[in-house]
Protein backbone atom coordinates (compact mmCIF):
# COMPACT_ATOMS: atom_id res chain seq x y z
CA UNK A 1 0.00 0.00 0.00
CA UNK A 2 1.70 3.15 -1.10
CA UNK A 3 2.00 6.48 1.03
CA UNK A 4 -1.05 8.59 1.28
CA UNK A 5 1.39 11.50 0.99
CA UNK A 6 1.90 12.13 -2.05
CA UNK A 7 4.13 12.31 -4.48
CA UNK A 8 5.82 9.41 -2.77
CA UNK A 9 9.08 10.01 -1.28
CA UNK A 10 11.79 7.43 -1.99
CA UNK A 11 12.57 4.30 -0.02
CA UNK A 12 9.81 4.63 1.22
CA UNK A 13 8.47 2.42 4.53
CA UNK A 14 5.45 3.67 6.05
CA UNK A 15 3.45 6.70 7.18
CA UNK A 16 3.67 7.04 10.46
CA UNK A 17 0.88 8.32 13.09
CA UNK A 18 0.78 12.02 14.40
CA UNK A 19 -0.42 12.43 18.04
CA UNK A 20 0.73 11.13 21.62
CA UNK A 21 1.71 7.54 21.50
CA UNK A 22 1.76 7.42 25.14
CA UNK A 23 1.26 8.71 28.44
CA UNK A 24 2.67 5.98 30.56
CA UNK A 25 5.90 4.62 29.21
CA UNK A 26 9.84 6.64 29.35
CA UNK A 27 9.74 8.31 26.14
CA UNK A 28 13.57 8.65 24.92
CA UNK A 29 15.39 11.31 22.99
CA UNK A 30 18.63 9.14 22.18
CA UNK A 31 20.60 11.87 23.21
CA UNK A 32 19.37 14.06 20.44
CA UNK A 33 17.95 17.06 22.21
CA UNK A 34 19.74 20.19 22.49
CA UNK A 35 17.64 22.05 24.62
CA UNK A 36 14.17 22.33 26.08
CA UNK A 37 12.14 24.29 27.81
CA UNK A 38 7.96 24.96 28.07
CA UNK A 39 8.63 26.91 24.83
CA UNK A 40 10.25 25.26 22.44
CA UNK A 41 12.96 22.22 22.26
CA UNK A 42 15.84 21.72 20.06
CA UNK A 43 16.86 18.70 17.98
CA UNK A 44 20.06 17.82 17.12
CA UNK A 45 20.57 16.13 13.29
CA UNK A 46 24.38 15.42 13.47
CA UNK A 47 25.09 11.77 13.18
CA UNK A 48 28.70 11.53 13.04
CA UNK A 49 30.87 14.51 15.03
CA UNK A 50 34.54 15.24 13.95
CA UNK A 51 36.87 15.33 16.56
CA UNK A 52 39.79 17.75 15.91
CA UNK A 53 42.69 15.91 15.04
CA UNK A 54 40.36 13.10 12.92
CA UNK A 55 38.88 16.34 11.11
CA UNK A 56 42.81 18.09 10.20
CA UNK A 57 44.31 14.02 9.36
CA UNK A 58 40.79 13.52 6.76
CA UNK A 59 41.47 17.22 5.28
CA UNK A 60 45.34 16.24 4.62
CA UNK A 61 44.49 13.23 3.18
CA UNK A 62 42.27 14.78 1.14
CA UNK A 63 44.41 17.78 0.01
CA UNK A 64 46.87 14.80 -1.41
CA UNK A 65 44.32 12.86 -2.98
CA UNK A 66 43.08 16.28 -4.90
CA UNK A 67 47.04 16.48 -5.91
CA UNK A 68 47.70 13.14 -6.82
CA UNK A 69 44.45 13.47 -8.97
CA UNK A 70 45.58 16.26 -10.49
CA UNK A 71 49.26 14.68 -11.69
CA UNK A 72 46.96 11.76 -12.98
CA UNK A 73 44.94 13.98 -15.01
CA UNK A 74 48.61 15.49 -16.43
CA UNK A 75 49.78 12.10 -17.56
CA UNK A 76 46.49 11.26 -19.07
CA UNK A 77 46.50 14.68 -20.83
CA UNK A 78 50.18 13.63 -22.19
CA UNK A 79 49.33 10.17 -22.95
CA UNK A 80 46.97 11.70 -25.30
CA UNK A 81 48.33 14.30 -26.82
CA UNK A 82 51.86 12.70 -27.47
CA UNK A 83 51.75 8.70 -27.38
CA UNK A 84 48.37 7.71 -28.69
CA UNK A 85 47.67 10.83 -31.01
CA UNK A 86 44.65 12.01 -29.19
CA UNK A 87 42.74 8.85 -29.09
CA UNK A 88 39.47 9.06 -27.68
CA UNK A 89 39.53 6.05 -25.58
CA UNK A 90 41.36 7.93 -22.54
CA UNK A 91 39.29 11.22 -22.73
CA UNK A 92 36.68 9.08 -20.18
CA UNK A 93 39.32 8.71 -17.83
CA UNK A 94 40.68 12.29 -17.70
CA UNK A 95 36.69 12.93 -17.28
CA UNK A 96 36.78 10.80 -14.62
CA UNK A 97 39.99 12.27 -12.66
CA UNK A 98 38.44 16.00 -13.44
CA UNK A 99 35.19 14.49 -11.46
CA UNK A 100 36.82 12.95 -8.64
CA UNK A 101 38.93 15.96 -8.30
CA UNK A 102 35.55 17.99 -7.43
CA UNK A 103 34.29 15.26 -5.75
CA UNK A 104 37.45 15.66 -2.90
CA UNK A 105 37.55 19.18 -3.05
CA UNK A 106 34.05 19.43 -1.84
CA UNK A 107 34.90 17.52 1.08
CA UNK A 108 37.70 19.56 1.82
CA UNK A 109 35.55 22.77 1.65
CA UNK A 110 32.76 20.64 3.90
CA UNK A 111 35.15 20.15 6.63
CA UNK A 112 36.52 23.16 6.56
CA UNK A 113 33.09 25.10 6.61
CA UNK A 114 30.12 22.84 7.54
CA UNK A 115 28.62 23.43 10.82
CA UNK A 116 29.24 20.66 13.40
CA UNK A 117 25.44 20.26 13.80
CA UNK A 118 22.20 21.21 11.23
CA UNK A 119 19.27 21.68 14.25
CA UNK A 120 15.58 21.67 14.20
CA UNK A 121 13.74 23.66 17.04
CA UNK A 122 10.21 23.00 17.58
CA UNK A 123 7.77 25.68 19.01
CA UNK A 124 4.67 24.31 20.62
CA UNK A 125 3.69 27.71 21.71
CA UNK A 126 3.03 29.09 17.97
CA UNK A 127 3.03 25.84 16.61
CA UNK A 128 5.58 26.62 14.19
CA UNK A 129 8.87 24.80 13.12
CA UNK A 130 12.46 25.79 12.23
CA UNK A 131 14.99 23.91 10.01
CA UNK A 132 18.53 24.86 10.24
CA UNK A 133 20.26 22.85 6.78
CA UNK A 134 23.53 22.98 5.20
CA UNK A 135 23.56 22.38 1.31
CA UNK A 136 25.58 19.02 1.87
CA UNK A 137 23.37 17.12 3.61
CA UNK A 138 21.78 16.01 0.83
CA UNK A 139 25.14 14.89 -0.25
CA UNK A 140 24.22 12.47 -3.59
CA UNK A 141 21.41 14.33 -5.15
CA UNK A 142 21.66 15.85 -8.63
CA UNK A 143 23.19 18.96 -6.47
CA UNK A 144 26.45 16.84 -6.53
CA UNK A 145 26.62 17.69 -9.82
CA UNK A 146 25.42 21.09 -10.72
CA UNK A 147 26.62 22.76 -7.42
CA UNK A 148 29.82 24.78 -7.28
CA UNK A 149 31.64 23.27 -4.13
CA UNK A 150 32.77 27.02 -3.27
CA UNK A 151 29.36 27.56 -2.43
CA UNK A 152 29.98 24.97 0.34
CA UNK A 153 29.27 28.16 3.15
CA UNK A 154 25.80 28.03 2.11
CA UNK A 155 23.22 27.66 4.93
CA UNK A 156 19.46 27.37 4.31
CA UNK A 157 17.13 28.25 7.33
CA UNK A 158 13.34 27.56 7.05
CA UNK A 159 9.69 28.36 8.97
CA UNK A 160 7.23 25.54 8.65
CA UNK A 161 3.80 25.02 10.25
CA UNK A 162 3.41 22.15 12.69
CA UNK A 163 0.20 21.63 11.57
CA UNK A 164 1.46 21.02 7.60
CA UNK A 165 4.39 18.59 8.74
CA UNK A 166 3.33 14.70 8.50
CA UNK A 167 6.28 11.66 9.77
CA UNK A 168 7.07 8.92 7.48
CA UNK A 169 9.69 6.44 7.64
CA UNK A 170 12.58 5.15 4.97
CA UNK A 171 14.83 2.53 4.87
CA UNK A 172 17.75 1.86 2.35
CA UNK A 173 19.95 -1.65 2.38
CA UNK A 174 22.99 -2.24 1.34
CA UNK A 175 24.92 -5.51 0.84
CA UNK A 176 27.94 -5.76 2.83
CA UNK A 177 31.35 -7.51 1.48
CA UNK A 178 31.17 -10.34 4.45
CA UNK A 179 27.58 -11.45 2.80
CA UNK A 180 24.10 -10.14 4.25
CA UNK A 181 22.38 -7.02 4.50
CA UNK A 182 23.02 -3.53 6.18
CA UNK A 183 19.64 -1.38 6.57
CA UNK A 184 19.30 1.83 7.89
CA UNK A 185 16.47 4.15 8.99
CA UNK A 186 15.32 7.76 8.26
CA UNK A 187 12.35 9.41 9.62
CA UNK A 188 11.49 12.24 7.27
CA UNK A 189 9.23 15.12 7.83
CA UNK A 190 6.87 15.95 4.89
CA UNK A 191 5.40 19.24 4.33
CA UNK A 192 1.62 19.51 2.65
CA UNK A 193 -0.08 22.14 1.32
CA UNK A 194 -2.91 22.83 4.53
CA UNK A 195 -5.57 20.45 4.55
CA UNK A 196 -3.98 18.61 1.75
CA UNK A 197 -1.56 15.24 1.46
CA UNK A 198 0.50 17.25 -1.10
CA UNK A 199 4.09 17.33 -0.90
CA UNK A 200 5.34 20.91 -1.09
CA UNK A 201 8.78 19.99 0.53
CA UNK A 202 10.24 17.55 2.86
CA UNK A 203 13.55 17.50 4.99
CA UNK A 204 15.22 14.44 7.42
CA UNK A 205 14.15 14.72 11.01
CA UNK A 206 16.52 12.01 11.95
CA UNK A 207 18.05 8.62 11.02
CA UNK A 208 19.37 5.43 12.98
CA UNK A 209 21.00 1.49 12.07
CA UNK A 210 17.58 0.27 13.82
CA UNK A 211 13.87 0.69 13.38
CA UNK A 212 13.26 4.01 16.08
CA UNK A 213 10.22 5.84 16.29
CA UNK A 214 11.94 7.31 19.90
CA UNK A 215 12.60 11.28 18.55
CA UNK A 216 9.29 11.30 16.66
CA UNK A 217 6.94 10.26 19.34
CA UNK A 218 8.90 12.66 21.81
CA UNK A 219 8.60 15.60 19.57
CA UNK A 220 4.61 14.53 19.01
CA UNK A 221 4.28 14.60 23.07
CA UNK A 222 5.87 17.64 23.61
CA UNK A 223 4.07 19.45 20.73
CA UNK A 224 0.81 18.07 22.32
CA UNK A 225 1.98 19.39 25.73
CA UNK A 226 2.06 15.67 27.01
CA UNK A 227 5.37 15.90 28.40
CA UNK A 228 5.04 14.08 32.28
CA UNK A 229 7.22 10.94 30.63
CA UNK A 230 9.80 12.53 28.38
CA UNK A 231 13.37 11.75 28.68
CA UNK A 232 14.35 15.83 28.82
CA UNK A 233 18.18 14.69 29.59
CA UNK A 234 20.59 16.99 27.11
CA UNK A 235 22.92 15.45 24.98
CA UNK A 236 26.58 16.22 26.14
CA UNK A 237 28.64 18.51 24.85
CA UNK A 238 31.10 17.60 22.63
CA UNK A 239 33.86 19.03 20.85
CA UNK A 240 32.73 22.63 18.09
CA UNK A 241 34.57 22.79 15.01
CA UNK A 242 34.83 26.92 14.59
CA UNK A 243 31.87 26.82 12.60
CA UNK A 244 29.34 27.30 14.77
CA UNK A 245 25.38 27.37 14.36
CA UNK A 246 24.22 31.01 13.47
CA UNK A 247 20.78 31.34 13.45
CA UNK A 248 19.58 34.48 11.80
CA UNK A 249 18.10 36.92 14.35
CA UNK A 250 14.90 37.09 13.32
CA UNK A 251 13.98 33.19 13.15
CA UNK A 252 16.23 33.36 16.52
CA UNK A 253 13.79 35.02 18.14
CA UNK A 254 10.81 33.74 16.51
CA UNK A 255 11.72 30.05 17.16
CA UNK A 256 11.73 31.31 21.23
CA UNK A 257 8.54 33.38 20.96
CA UNK A 258 6.50 32.06 24.35
CA UNK A 259 3.05 33.04 22.92
CA UNK A 260 1.58 33.81 19.21
CA UNK A 261 0.91 37.62 20.05
CA UNK A 262 4.74 37.66 20.53
CA UNK A 263 5.75 35.75 17.68
CA UNK A 264 3.08 38.17 15.34
CA UNK A 265 4.83 40.95 16.71
CA UNK A 266 8.01 39.95 16.26
CA UNK A 267 7.42 38.99 12.57
CA UNK A 268 5.13 42.28 12.32
CA UNK A 269 8.74 44.34 13.49
CA UNK A 270 10.64 42.49 10.82
CA UNK A 271 8.62 42.85 7.78
CA UNK A 272 8.53 46.84 8.99
CA UNK A 273 12.20 46.54 8.62
CA UNK A 274 12.13 45.05 5.55
CA UNK A 275 9.52 47.46 3.48
CA UNK A 276 12.34 50.60 4.54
Amino acid sequence: MPSKYQPQLSCWREDLYKGVYTTRHYLSNNKKLRYANDDYCEFSRRTIGWEWVPRWVTIICLIMLILLSFFAVYIASYIIIFETEGKPIFIPLGLLFLYLIYFFLQFVFYLFYAPEDCPIRFNRKTGKVYIYDHFLLYFGSLETFTRSPFRVKEITMKEFDWADIQGVMTSVSAPISGGGMVRSYRIECVVCEPNTTNIIDHFTFCMDSSLSYDEWMWVNSFMAFSDKNLDTEQMPDEYEWSVKINWSEELDKKSKASSLEEYQKIDAEYKKLGNK
